[in-house]
């Protein structure tokens, strides 16, 4: 492709990078791009589209992340920026955006496919001069290819700037650079919302439109009196009346618009699922004839074969039988049934791949189930056990704590007779010795 446009184009050059950059487009900037030259569109506003993306620089990885446009300006017959708005916007954004930093990357504006025009290169030497990067990249906008897109394909292009020596010049020109888009969540958000909302969208012809504002300045600049006013104002009444039921109309209810949503989905899904199998196809009759489909081949593969691509290849078509269509009953599928007079055979359907598949499914979790079960039954059970252990013991301890009590008692009562017999006998003697003794 890039001999082709270097053949068409003198300022694209020919000569392949020593070390390719890695890009990654967000679709922030696509919606900021998309949605500046729909305005200028629908204004009828004449004059080039020129804007600035920043984005994060790492080594030779960028990122592209938003953008913005930017007033532009006349000098020496060529549009050029406005040096000191552009400076003061620029440095505005790299205040909001400080965490993580981001800088300029890269102006966008319309172009052909061809490539960069020769218009295109004094707005990138003045970038240049003012920001004193060298790296700018030039992302060219396709609008000749909108109504002609298919699949994922974006219209625009992404150049890079290199400098090459021609004689005693040195030339600014571009060389074609390959991207990838990359998602954010909140990018995700917006991008649904966008195509949500063009669901319920309504074309307006540049005759009605003319017609809608030629009607509006006649109701601000009639300034009637009397019937004249009363007239008008009836009009406008019904006029009124017509434009919202007109709109009422057009407007596509939120079920019709979510439908509009998923079939859009399905089918773009649908496109871009018939183009990898066409591509993947395409890519398999290249290959010559292996040994696992010939067996008398003994043709080693070619150097240049992706095995990695064939394993994947392999792998998506062993999981292909979980979308086939359930099977029919085939002659040789038979079932016996035995009863006591007779033996009837008749043929019934086997099952499908995705029956037994979700059978299986089934099984699984009526296992984990019966599982979960059995782990909390135990689980109880050993609660239980524990429970009962404690009971028991606390019953034993109270028992033998009765017993003991009982038999300190006796002992106790036992003591008492004693030192009272003892007291007495005492007494006694004492008596005895005071009548013998005669004191």
């Amino acid at each position: 492709m890039a001999d082709k446009q270097a053949s068409s184009n003198p300022l694209v050059t020919a000569k392949a990078a020593d070390t390719s950059l890695n890009v990654q487009l967000h679709p922030l900037v696509l919606l900021t791009i998309s949605d500046y030259i729909t305005r200028r569109a629908l204004r009828s506003q004449q004059g080039p589209v020129i804007g600035a993306i920043i984005g994060q620089q790492n080594g030779r990885s960028f990122t592209l992340e938003h953008a913005f446009e930017c007033k532009l300006d006349a000098q020496d017959g060529n549009v050029v920026l406005d040096g000191e708005w552009f400076e003061e916007r620029l440095e505005q954004y790299r205040d909001v955006h400080k965490a993580p930093a981001l800088d300029l990357v890269a102006m966008f504006t319309l172009g052909p496919v061809e490539g960069p025009q020769e218009v295109h290169v004094p707005v990138l030497k003045q970038v240049q001069a003012l920001t004193g990067m060298e790296g700018v990249m030039l992302l060219l906008f396709h609008s000749e290819l909108v109504d002609q897109l298919q699949g994922g394909k974006l219209p625009i292009s992404l150049y890079e700037t290199v400098h090459e020596q021609e004689g005693d010049k040195l030339l600014m020109k571009f060389r074609e650079l390959s991207y990838e888009v990359e998602t954010g969540e909140a990018e995700m958000i917006g991008v649904d919302f966008v195509a949500k909302g063009g669901g319920n969208a309504t074309a307006v012809t540049k005759q009605e439109a003319a017609q809608a504002a030629e009607s509006s300045k006649k109701d601000k600049s009639s300034k009637g009196k009397g019937k004249a006013k009363e007239k008008e104002k009836d009009d406008e009444t019904n006029g009124g009346e017509a434009a919202a039921a007109a709109a009422a109309a057009s407007v596509l209810s939120p079920e019709d618009e979510e439908l509009i949503a998923s079939l859009t989905a399905k089918s773009n899904a649908i496109k871009m699922l018939n183009q990898r199998v066409n591509l993947i196809r395409s890519y398999l009759a290249t290959l010559p004839q292996s040994y696992l489909t010939d067996a008398s081949s003994s043709t080693p593969p070619p150097a240049t074969t992706n095995h990695t691509l064939l394993r994947s290849v392999n792998s998506m078509l062993s999981r292909v039988p979980l979308l086939a269509p359930p099977s029919i009953a085939h002659p040789t599928d038979t079932v016996t049934s035995t009863t006591s007079d007779t033996t009837s055979t008749s043929p019934t359907p086997l099952p499908s791949t995705l029956e037994r598949a979700g059978d299986k499914e089934r099984q699984d979790v009526h296992l984990t189930s019966l599982l979960a079960s059995l782990t909390r039954s135990v689980a109880e059970a050993q609660s239980m056990g524990a429970k009962f252990h404690i009971v028991q013991r606390e019953k034993q301890q109270k028992d033998r704590g009765n017993a003991f009590g009982g038999g300190g008692g006796g002992a106790g009562r036992a003591g008492k007779g004693t030192g009272m017999g003892m007291g007495m006998s005492g007494f006694g003697e004492e008596g005895v010795l005071g009548e013998a003794g005669g004191f």
